[in-house]
């Protein structure tokens, strides 16, 4: 028999409304209060003291299957869950298990197995009668051993190009969907530069989806320009079967029950904690070295899903005692423990090297130009003591003598001279017109190198694209359209330099060069980066590239081509060609050192149409800030009048057509804008331009930094394994934890509890310590990697 609701204690209630309200759960038909069960013969050995058992909530579907058993006391935590996990599990046979408390809401899946199988896990939310049915046929499927069908047209099989099937990639698919149906939770696939990482995430994704093995996966990409070449270039290869959708944080409600979501991780670390944890079947995440580090661990152990990692970098090993290791491979290492590898092992392995011994990959040789001035920056530093001003070229005098090394040249200062130089070595060692990605160290030393090229390559600079072109702005439109430029083999710009935002997820098969003009400390960046040319193109005759090296970086990362021609190494003399900047005075020496002020802090807007770009200035942030707010509140347009209008109602999301609309009337000639340079005023890159919309107009402000740490702060407690005690501990501390890390200041646990405020509000710091099993300094010190890496970012 099962108690009426209106007999339900004050601590049921609240749950038993949340379930009706929220869930759709319908008392006494598919949610039972306090329901009494005998146990059953087969189970009285086993459990000798009990008659029955009286759970406090038990859902169960329209044919009285159970399906979910709810306890809401946790009182004694140990033995509460121990006996859901034993004689209710044997007797109901439950697929999911709830224990509730006052500040928790733990869940446990009876089909989880292996290692993920251990514990109870934090959640924020419960499920509907709906998504458990889905769930429980899913395991279904899974358990059928049914073959799941992959489709060849996209992956893993015949490709005309190369003449040859592609096996690698079926290889590939069919290992993660065997690790998917064993319940493994994470897995790592390394897969080179060129082998097709993204065809083949969407094969396998087309294979999940439609064996019914998943309902809903979500595709994490780093960068803005990723997640529209993701839905355009890869999920629209199966887009009649299965909807895509890029979701921001204007539109994740609306697009809510699309197939696959495609998410800059920005922006999924702002909404991950408004998604229930259960959302997602599974979460792919391209470029994972780049798009993950410790500090977003949080937003993945959210989800309670298995996550794949692709990944073109090899496994890095630690470094030595005593020596460094760059960031970048540290955050690798942590990226392989995100994803199961701890060995070093990734679940399915095609490298580089395999990559161009089978053929599917261009071989390429290392080559090495090194001029005089990078020669002696490299072996003694270079002795200056005055730089030219950046614009007038006149001599800044530093009163005292300086020593550049070659890790700070062009970072620091840029030498105009050197980038001459290595114009032209370009022009020597290529055909005009072919490809090429050249390499720099900051945005104003990518300037200069496309500055240099283009003196000598071009006659005429009356218009662009010009023969080089600076790929370096968060202008999303004008990169779009320079890379699309690029791409054509037989169409200016010619070269391109960037700092990082050409060295991943850029699909330029007709590179025919990577030129190195900076260094880098990153094994997995530098391979990253060499992996821009290994795309094959019979179309333009294109089987192999050339590595050109002006800073030795090769050398350093010991790369011999793999096994082509070897190093060839020339040492490139001064030539006699200088700048001449008339009516100043010319410092002595082979090369000019000028300040490097990168334009940081500047807008660039630029006119686009068709095949012109015109660049109409370089402003102050704030001067953009003004510009886009007082246009926005001034303007009478009628689309802009709609969308201003539809701004006044609460949570409203637009439409794919409204942002268009919008996007359309930010490039119009009042403005110049788009939503990469808002995001860059306004430092909220994970912001759509509703967002900043609604912040211009004053309907919604854009959240500070100290607000953004506390959201993700309370999701942090809500996710990993602290008890009640300790979450209203760490709630207590939230206020003083969040402001010291906005205003960048340090935060210690004692010096938290020094303040007699905050030890009367909290209690003692060595009642606290007891609290966390002595331990706390460390949760303190895990809450500051958490947070303090993204405060800072």
């Amino acid at each position: 028999m099962s108690k009426k609701i209106n007999e339900a204690t004050s601590t049921d209630l609240p749950i038993i409304q949340r379930l009706v309200n929220d869930y759709g759960w319908k008392v006494g038909d598919t949610l039972l209060y306090q329901q009494t069960y005998d146990i059953s013969e087969n189970l009285k050995q086993d459990y000798a003291n009990l008659k029955n058992i009286r759970p406090d909530i038990v859902l169960q579907d329209l044919n009285n299957e159970v399906l979910a058993v709810i306890e809401n006391n946790l009182d004694k935590e140990n033995k509460d869950l121990l006996k859901l996990r034993t004689v209710v599990t044997h007797l109901l046979k439950p697929r999911f298990l709830y224990a509730c408390s006052a500040e928790r809401i733990l869940f446990y899946d009876n089909a989880w197995k292996g290692l993920d199988a251990g514990e109870f896990k934090q959640v924020t939310s419960f499920m509907s009668l709906e998504e458990m049915k889905l769930k429980i046929e899913q395991q279904k499927k899974i358990a059928s051993n049914k073959e799941i069908t992959i489709d060849t047209t996209i992956a893993g099989g015949f490709d005309i190009t190369i003449g040859k099937e592609r096996y690698y990639q079926l290889q590939c698919i069919r290992t993660i969907i065997e690790n998917y149906k064993a319940g493994k939770q994470k897995m790592l696939i390394h897969m080179a530069t060129g082998l097709g990482k993204t065809r083949t995430a969407v094969a396998l994704v087309k294979a999940l989806l439609g064996s019914g093995l998943a309902k809903r996966i979500l595709f994490v990409v780093d960068r803005r320009m990723l997640a529209k070449q993701s839905v355009d270039d890869g999920f629209a290869l199966i887009s009649r079967e299965h909807t895509s959708s890029w979701i921001t944080t204007s539109n994740f409600r609306a697009r809510k029950h699309t197939s696959i979501h495609v998410v800059v991780i920005d922006t999924l670390e702002l909404i991950h904690s408004d998604l229930p944890s259960n959302f997602y079947d599974l979460i792919i995440v391209d470029e994972c070295h780049r798009s993950i580090n410790v500090n977003r661990k949080l937003i993945f152990d959210h989800f309670l899903c298995p996550r794949v990692g692709l990944t073109a970098t090899p496994r890095i090993a630690a470094a030595k005692e005593g020596t460094e290791v760059d960031e970048e491979d540290l955050a690798i290492i942590d990226t392989y423990k995100l994803f199961g590898c701890e060995t070093g092992e990734p679940d399915f392995q095609f490298d580089m090297e395999k990559g161009i011994s089978e053929g599917f990959l261009a071989p390429y040789k290392p080559v090495e130009l090194l001029s005089s001035l990078i020669q002696e920056a490299e072996e003694n530093g270079i002795k200056f003591d005055h730089v030219l001003d950046p614009q007038e070229k006149y001599v800044i005098a530093l009163g005292a003598e300086k020593k550049l090394k070659l890790e700070q040249l062009n970072r620091k200062f840029i030498s105009e001279e050197n980038c001459l130089r290595i114009a032209e070595e370009l022009k020597k060692n290529t055909q005009y017109g072919e490809k090429i990605i050249l390499f720099g160290v900051s945005q104003a030393h990518c300037i200069e190198l496309a500055k240099a090229v283009n003196t000598v390559f071009e006659k005429d600079l009356s218009e662009k694209p010009y023969y080089a072109e600076a790929v370096i702005s968060e202008n999303n439109e004008l990169n779009e359209t320079l890379k699309a430029w690029f791409k054509k083999p037989y169409q200016k710009p010619y070269v391109v330099t960037s700092v990082d935002i050409l060295s991943t997820g850029v699909d330029i098969p007709c590179v025919r060069y990577i030129a190195f003009a900076g260094l880098t400390k990153s094994v997995g960046k530098y391979i990253q980066m060499v992996g821009r040319g290994t795309r094959l193109d019979p179309k333009t005759g294109k089987f192999s590239f050339t590595v050109l090296d002006f800073v030795g970086l090769c050398r350093r990362m010991e790369d011999n081509g793999k096994g082509t021609l070897k190093e060839n190494k020339k040492v490139v003399k001064p030539g006699d060609q200088k700048p001449k900047v008339p009516g100043t005075p010319q410092p002595k020496g082979d090369y000019f050192l000028i300040d490097n002020p990168d334009p940081a802090h500047l807008i660039q807007r630029v006119e686009i149409h068709g095949d012109s770009i015109i660049v109409k200035d370089n402003i102050p942030i704030e001067e953009a800030k003004r510009i886009f707010e007082e246009e926005l509140k001034k303007t009478q347009e009628p689309v802009m009048a709609d969308l201003k209008e539809k701004a006044k109602q609460d949570d409203y999301q637009p439409t794919d057509e409204e942002m268009a609309k919008l996007l359309d009337w930010l490039s119009k000639p009042n403005t110049f804008l788009d939503e990469g340079h808002l995001q860059k005023m306004y430092d909220f890159p994970e912001g759509s331009a509703w967002d900043f919309l609604l912040h211009a107009l004053g309907k919604k402000k854009i959240p500070t930094p100290k607000e953004r740490i506390e959201k993700n702060y309370l999701s942090y407690i809500h996710t990993y394994d602290f008890t009640d005690e300790q979450i209203i501990v760490l709630k207590k501390i939230k206020d003083v934890f969040a402001s010291n890390l906005a205003s960048k200041r340090s935060i210690d646990e004692k010096e938290i509890f020094g303040n007699p405020i905050y030890e009367r509000l909290i209690g003692s710091y060595d009642d606290i310590n007891k609290k966390f099993d002595g331990k706390f300094n460390l949760v303190i010190n895990d809450l500051k990697t958490t947070f303090g890496n993204r405060a800072n970012a």
